[in-house]
């Protein structure tokens, strides 16, 4: 028993640290009282319009000039969730609940992949998830790919804990329904989880057990029906990368795609990059760069592959734009759950001290612009109170520039 007791206790503290840290990742969200994201505004006045369209005494103009389309198209998860939660909660507190739902369901999907893919002592390099949380893209506003890219990982981390099972009723269900989740928040993670899965069963595919492998293709083929629909109808015209080889590569390499409140967060970016290769070049050289890719090998197969689909991807397609910034986040993402250095318990709480060390300090200094930029849209919409409700305004801007900030906050801060 006492070989088994130290890693088992090792897990649970760190468990514990995990949870803490990702409890405080949410705290940005609620010491503000307006989100400092430049679209999030315009996804919650859309679910405020749904919560309110059936309440024409009170909203008359709503129906008038919108119009709810019920097709089964991308990106409705968020609105929905939002919606609901407006029938309990004000408009400002659904937002926060909801961006808190993403930080928390990304933070413990990774925890739950890499525990899928690399139980035991190499867990705490979920700690790697933590500077992802205020990415670019989730600055940028778009909330339902932020839910897309929270559920990728839950995906991937339940197909695999059950890869050499026959698949029972309840994973069948679950697998389906989270993909179907992930489809209704963006078809860019539901299509790499596709993938993805793809991908990994070939990894995995055995003579003995064929039977059981082809179960699972049965089992996900209802998750062609939707996109089929949706190619159908939005079709699939490309928007050419304006993006240099040299751009994409700086990009890429010193994670561009984290950075988003201020040029101080590009060295931390690049920094964490290299320690991204640094695992990575510890790992091949504990398992061998020849040896096969079958089993959890196969996660550096997905790396080099999506990767490539960043340098190649166009700038947008099927009515999507900024694609890069999207898919720079995936290939580190997945890198995390393969990370196995042969590090002793001495090296790894070194490794989980400076993880947690880089995780504060991000977050410290998310607090500090969270509340800057707050400031700056509440100064900005001081005004609102005064207009009566069904009022038609239309509000002018003479200065769209973010300055020192990445983002111009109040680009849509006035809906």
């Amino acid at each position: 028993m006492e070989p088994t007791a130290e890693p088992q206790s090792e897990e649970r503290w760190l468990g514990a640290l995990f949870l803490t840290l990702a409890l405080l990742y949410v705290v940005p969200f609620w010491i503000v009282r307006y989100l400092p994201t430049v679209d999030g505004p315009c996804h919650t006045y859309n679910a405020w319009i749904l919560r309110q369209y059936l309440n024409v005494q009170h909203y008359p103009l709503f129906q008038q000039y919108y119009r709810i389309n019920a097709e089964p198209y991308p990106n409705w998860l968020g609105h929905a969730i939002l919606a609901l939660l407006m029938f309990v909660v004000p408009p400002l507190v659904a937002e926060k609940l909801l961006v808190s739902a993403y930080a928390l369901t990304l933070l413990g999907g990774i925890w739950y992949l890499t525990g899928a893919v690399r139980p035991g002592n190499s867990r705490w390099l979920a700690l790697l998830a933590f500077p992802f949380v205020f990415n670019y893209t989730f600055q940028a506003g778009f909330y339902n790919f932020s839910l897309s890219l929270a559920l990728f990982p839950f995906v991937l981390g339940l197909w695999w804990r059950h890869r050499d099972r026959s698949p029972s009723l309840l994973y069948a269900v679950g697998i389906n329904l989270l993909l179907g989740l992930c489809y209704f928040a963006h078809i860019l993670s539901f299509g790499l989880a596709l993938v993805a899965l793809a991908v990994l069963w070939l990894a995995t595919l055995r003579r003995d057990g064929w039977r059981r492998h082809l179960a699972h293709l049965l089992v996900l083929a209802p998750q062609a029906i939707l996109p089929l629909w949706y190619f159908s109808r939005q079709g699939g015209e490309l928007l050419p990368s304006y993006w240099p080889f040299g751009r994409q590569l700086r990009y890429f390499a010193g994670l561009g795609a984290l950075p988003s409140l201020g040029a101080v967060q590009d060295w931390p970016a690049a920094l964490l990059a290299l320690a991204f290769l640094v695992l990575l070049v510890l790992t091949l050289r504990r398992e061998g760069v020849r040896r096969s890719l079958r089993g959890e090998r196969a996660f550096l197969l997905l790396v080099a592959l999506f990767t490539l689909l960043f340098f190649v991807s166009p700038e947008g397609m099927s009515g999507g734009t900024i694609l890069k910034p999207r898919l720079c986040l995936y290939p580190y993402l997945i890198l995390i759950p393969w990370f196995a250095p042969a590090w002793g318990a001495r090296a790894r709480r070194i490794g989980i001290a400076a993880l947690v060390l880089v995780a504060l300090l991000d977050l410290g200094y998310v607090i500090h612009k969270y509340v800057l930029l707050s400031a700056r849209m509440e100064a900005y919409l001081s005004g609102v109170a005064t207009v009566a409700p069904n009022s038609r305004v239309l509000p002018l801007r003479f200065w769209r520039r973010p300055g020192h900030d990445r983002f111009d906050v109040l680009s849509h801060a006035f809906v």
